[in-house]
């Protein structure tokens, strides 16, 4: 069994919500002479700085590296969201521990916009409940479909036209895009098993097919039987899959073992995180080569 890595933060955060800062105690974020967007997550914090270039700070809450699922936030991330000139989350779920801070901040009159409310989502249905798949920038057509409604959004509240910025934004989702299709194109059998059911989107874009997760669900909380494990494992054999795909939240011991006991590579894919120096684009096409390289 040959491991292939790539870098990532590992350091989890340990936060406070019990500071006592009230939402409702922050200044007017109109006041500042410098807007502030506030972005959940640091992919998405990339697009979105690509729209605004130089006419808002971009503060991304969930560090790089860090679990969105799994994420709590410490009281000056809450001052931060309450005082942002608009805040931009993924939504479905994905920044648990955040929903009820971005509530209370819309509530209190911060703007707040939901890539999932602006783009075609996908369903998950686990145990009969069906839940809205949140990993939805592992598609780049699933964020360039919310591109002019975000761009429209930042334009109203940062008072500038971003009309332009978000064509040529468009317009290299779509040449991503057919790169990405040219990578997996040479893939013979897309078939994969990954960390959590993480690449639904990407999968469903490109042609490849996900059999299953160690972590049988859209979030890293849950955790899997010793009977879904053997299930697994029999599903890959027979599919004849050729690695195990894993990102942050998945057991590497289980991961380990079953890529041992199949014979395959277990690959590590930064799903949740851009590299360091790294854009939307490069985060991409990172996935896209690692997966070829691993099943051609």
């Amino acid at each position: 069994m040959r491991t292939i890595l790539n870098s990532r933060g590992a350091l989890f955060v340990a936060l406070a919500l019990s500071s006592g800062i009230a939402l409702s105690g922050c200044s007017n974020p109109s006041s500042s002479d410098h807007p502030t967007v506030v972005v959940s997550y640091s992919v998405l914090g990339d697009v979105v700085s690509q729209l605004v270039g130089g006419a808002a700070d971009v503060r991304v809450i969930i560090p790089n590296g860090v679990d969105p699922h799994e994420f709590e936030p410490s009281a000056k991330n809450v001052e931060a969201i309450n005082n942002a000139t608009l805040i931009v989350v993924n939504g479905a779920n994905l920044e648990e521990h955040l929903i009820r801070i971005f509530e209370q901040a819309s509530q209190s009159g911060v703007p707040l916009f939901e890539m999932v409310d602006h783009l075609t989502t996908r369903s998950h249905t686990v145990d009969g409940t069906e839940t809205i798949d949140p990993h939805l920038w592992l598609d780049p057509m699933a964020i360039y479909q919310a591109i002019p409604d975000l761009a429209g959004e930042l334009g109203a509240r940062l008072n500038i036209d971003l009309a332009s910025r978000a064509s040529q934004v468009q317009q290299d989702l779509a040449d991503l895009n057919s790169d990405v299709a040219a990578i997996i194109s040479s893939i013979r059998n897309c078939t994969l098993i990954t960390g959590h059911d993480e690449m639904g989107y990407f999968a469903a874009r490109y042609g490849c097919t996900v059999i299953g997760a160690i972590i049988p669900g859209l979030s890293t909380s849950a955790e899997a039987t010793a009977g879904q494990i053997a299930n697994l494992k029999q599903l890959a054999s027979a599919a004849g899959v050729g690695a195990i795909f894993v990102d942050a939240g998945a057991s590497a011991q289980v991961a380990g073992q079953l890529a041992q006991e199949l014979d395959v590579e277990l690959v590590v894919l930064s799903t949740h995180m851009l590299e360091s120096g790294d854009h939307y684009r490069e985060f991409i096409l990172r996935i896209s080569n690692l997966i070829a390289t691993a099943l051609n």
